[in-house]
């Protein structure tokens, strides 16, 4: 069968060789595609799974998961094992060391003189690792800072700076629609945002109601543009073919 566009699996079989189960962490909207290893897991039960930066604590929100495309099999994160009383007491601390290093690395960022503004923290459960997302204008020489949270939290520091529309699906939120930002939940590329769609959709140019949480024209724009561009072109068509300005007859 054939695979997705540009898929590098296309041709092979999507029969479900292992179980799979949709796991959340922290307050994420998004459930992350975890592999069992043939065991059993049911919903709401604790686990911890092997993620790229260390062990990581969540919840299973869907068991099974059914999965249909070889390259999401293939991306699947690796259930380590059930969640002990050890690991719900890990998760408990990293949650504080979390709070603390967002504080901390604030307060270090503002005696530095760095303009930056740090957007979340992000804990190994073993505390090894934290990366720190941040926004910023432009670069951030951060050395000094890297070394006082290296310091600090006897971790391994990663900074990541993030811009706006990056920022906004790290922290979530509801969009002005009523319902989770889109950015939050599925949507994982941005594409190019103009004035023109929103002029396109006769919608009102003020800012506060195009604009969303991260300050930029909405995503939500761009869902429906192909189709407003295509019932525009018969109709400039039609009155260029009695010309500019000419009655009709």
């Amino acid at each position: 069968m054939s695979g997705c566009a540009g898929c590098s699996f296309k041709g092979m079989s999507t029969a479900v060789e292992e179980t799979f189960v949709g796991v959340r962490f922290r307050d994420e909207t998004n459930l992350t595609l975890c592999r069992t290893g043939g065991a059993i897991y049911p919903r709401d039960a604790r686990v911890v799974v092997d993620l790229e930066y260390g062990p990581a604590y969540g919840r299973v929100e869907k068991s099974p998961m059914p999965v249909f495309k070889p390259c999401q099999k293939s991306s699947a994160r690796r259930i380590l094992r059930r969640a002990t009383r050890r690991d719900t007491r890990a998760h408990e601390n990293q949650r504080r060391n979390e709070y603390l290093a967002k504080r901390f690395c604030s307060e270090r960022a503002r005696a530095l003189n760095l303009e930056m503004k740090v957007s979340r923290v992000d804990f190994s459960l073993n505390g090894r690792h934290a990366t720190f997302y941040f926004t910023a204008n432009g670069r951030v020489d951060f050395r000094q800072l890297v070394r006082e949270l290296a310091q600090r939290f006897s971790a391994r520091i990663r900074m990541v700076q993030v811009g706006a529309r990056d920022e906004a699906a790290l922290l979530g939120g509801i969009g002005i629609c009523g319902r989770t930002l889109c950015c939050s939940t599925w949507l994982k590329d941005f594409r190019p945002i103009s004035i023109q769609m929103a002029k396109r959709q006769n919608l009102s140019l003020n800012p506060s109601k195009i604009s969303g949480q991260c300050g930029r024209l909405l995503c939500c724009l761009a869902y429906e543009d192909d189709q407003y561009k295509r019932v525009a072109k018969p109709a400039r068509r039609r009155r260029g073919g009695r010309g500019e300005g000419a009655p009709a007859s």
